[in-house]
């Protein structure tokens, strides 16, 4: 018998005392002269978010000055140590339903769009929707387990940054919860660095591998598991990697070319099991409902009010 996941009250003085103290974290320093409470001002920005609406179009008292006077005192670093202490209250609260098992997780990347002329290393050259000029990119981690979805991290990616280094320090963070069983990943991420640090940490691993000229020979080849070749190098030396690509004919009309370490059989199984990876994809759909929209190019607004979305959806 599979035992439920514990109550989590969601009423609406818990979500907003929730979004509050994640917000008093966020900003430890209070500017002078600020009239409003931390409360009334997370009341406005969930009316925001409900609306999905910018701060300017729903504040009235407070106005919008008055909200970004608040949150002027924010982080990245602060933003980022408020929303794991979230999580790891949220973990205290659902006890030990993790720990049972090993489970699945699924990094993905979502982006806002941007339409001004102002650049900077924050604003990749991306344009997600018609018009934008350029977009916002976060890397978020998330549980998939029993067709549930929890997001474990989410960070605002600059252009350059280094993933390999990103992508361990929020795996790092994860498994102080989970016992992790694989991570799924989109071609996106089929990178020699990231699937090193993979191997190297003995870490499961889902990777949808591109169609290109070194792994499209395997769909034209029979069997369906072949020996597949990476180059990677640190400072010094060149390495290969010895790695496997399983191959899936027409698995829901798709011929799939799946980089892992797993011992799958059933190639049908092994596509079932990144299909999962799509759940994540869902998160954003949900929270891009509730973002809360501003004009604003800076980072650390853009990052907190993307947190607050995913705190909503987590709530």
């Amino acid at each position: 018998m599979v035992k439920p996941l514990p109550h989590i009250d969601m009423t609406r003085n818990h979500i907003e005392n929730e979004v509050k103290s994640f917000l008093d974290l966020c900003v430890s320093k209070v500017g002078d002269n600020i009239f409003y409470s931390t409360l009334v001002i997370v009341r406005l920005l969930i009316e925001a978010a409900k609306l999905h609406d910018s701060i300017k179009e729903v504040a009235n008292r407070p106005d919008s000055d008055s909200v970004f006077k608040r949150l002027e005192h924010a982080t990245l670093e602060l933003i980022k140590k408020a929303f794991e202490l979230h999580i790891k209250s949220l973990f205290k609260l659902t006890g030990d339903y993790f720990k049972r098992g090993k489970v699945i997780l699924a990094f993905d990347e979502t982006y806002e769009e941007y339409f001004g002329k102002f650049r900077n290393a924050w604003i990749w050259g991306y344009k997600p929707v018609k018009g934008a000029t350029g977009c916002f990119k976060f890397l978020v981690l998330s549980i998939v387990k029993n067709n549930r979805r929890y997001v474990l991290g989410a960070v605002p990616v600059h252009i350059g940054y280094n993933r390999v280094k990103t992508i361990a320090e929020m795996i790092s963070f994860a498994e102080q919860f989970v016992k992790i069983k694989a991570i799924l990943f989109d071609k996106g991420f089929y990178d020699s660095g990231i699937i090193r640090q993979l191997e190297d940490r003995n870490i499961g691993y889902v990777i949808l591998a591109p169609k290109n000229k070194k792994t499209r020979k395997y769909l034209e080849q029979k069997g369906n598991t072949f020996e597949h070749i990476m180059e990677t190098r640190d400072r010094h030396n060149k390495y290969e990697l010895k790695l496997k690509i399983k191959v899936a004919r027409n698995v829901y009309e798709y011929d799939w070319l799946i980089l892992t370490n797993l011992d799958y059989r059933n190639t049908k199984q092994l596509v079932d099991l990144y299909r999962k990876r799509w759940n994540i994809e869902n998160i954003f759909k949900i929270t891009d409902k509730v973002r809360i929209r501003t004009n604003s190019t800076d980072i650390v607004i853009k990052t907190l009010l993307f947190v607050i979305a995913l705190l909503l959806y987590i709530l």
